[in-house]
């Protein structure tokens, strides 16, 4: 309910807080008023489901008030004068367990004769009876002459202030779900207790990528499959050679090859070479004629 209220001043704060617990108050207490049960109608609605609950157990007498309460998976010793089971839950809460609910129906009684008296509706007419009487405005309060109180120093840290409560450190950050603290930590890897996948150091060898490389290439080369990485070609082989294709060309004779042009392979080439070219005489031109002329 002060959820809302936490970024408010601190006398805001407080009168909003007094105004909503003084309207809870009143609707509690015309609500019980109403109410014509003698147990509180939650602890009533507990009860009526641990006497369904009660049906598959046998309650067999070993004193006056002691009995043996037992069904096929378990047995309880109950006592109805000091109000305790071997369960513990009918010490715990005040409430009857089903094991008692079982031998308070064998000795002809009521569950809710043997319920706390803190569960009665008396008892909570009694809680809400005193009602928080209301307040003036701030400016009518009477003044205590008291010297006015200052306020202290905030250092108010970078970010958005946090809107919830701190809480303990055995308290659970969500009730519905469970946990992972002082849990195991299992490897996806090895399925060891302790460590997880990223720290495992199972199968961990000294090799460097580049070497891990070579040995997965060999590995891929050995078995069969083609190889992911590049390989450069080696100079052994010879490089291979243009065809060209020819349309309507056979299928049994292959295709010529591309036989890349050398310089001065060719002995008519070193002849043309070795003589020297052939002087031409120069072209004449006839004369022009001038208009004068």
């Amino acid at each position: 309910m002060t959820l809302k209220a936490r970024d408010k001043p601190i006398l805001s704060m407080l009168e909003w807080i007094k105004v909503r617990l003084m309207s809870r108050l009143y609707v509690k207490k015309i609500g019980i008023e109403k109410y014509g049960g003698r147990l509180c109608l939650s602890i009533q609605g507990k009860l009526e489901k641990l006497k369904l609950e009660s049906k598959s157990f046998c309650a067999m007498p070993s004193g006056r008030f002691v009995y043996e309460v037992a069904s096929e998976r378990e047995r309880h010793v109950v006592d109805l004068v000091g109000r305790t089971c071997s369960c513990r839950a009918w010490d715990l809460t005040g409430i009857p367990c089903k094991h008692g609910v079982a031998a308070i129906f064998v000795n002809h009684e009521m569950p809710e004769d043997d319920t706390h008296p803190c569960y009665y509706k008396d008892a909570y007419v009694k809680t809400y009876k005193t009602p928080i009487p209301p307040m003036l405005v701030q400016s009518e309060w009477v003044s205590s002459g008291q010297p006015k109180s200052v306020a202290p120093i905030i250092y108010k840290p970078p970010g958005r202030p946090s809107m919830k409560r701190k809480r303990d450190a055995d308290e659970p950050r969500n009730p519905y779900k469970v946990s992972r603290a002082n849990k195991l930590v299992r490897c996806g890897r090895c399925q060891k207790e302790g460590h997880n996948a990223r720290r495992c150091k199972a199968n961990v060898t000294g090799e460097t990528p580049w070497e891990r490389r070579k040995r997965l290439q060999k590995e891929q080369s050995g078995s069969g499959r083609p190889s992911t990485y590049r390989q450069a070609p080696s100079s052994s082989q010879p490089p291979p050679t243009h065809q060209p294709y020819t349309m309507g060309s056979s299928s049994s004779q292959p295709p010529p090859t591309h036989q890349p042009y050398t310089m001065g392979s060719s002995s008519s080439n070193q002849a043309a070479r070795s003589q020297p070219p052939a002087r031409q005489p120069p072209a004449t031109q006839p004369p022009t004629q001038t208009p004068w002329s």
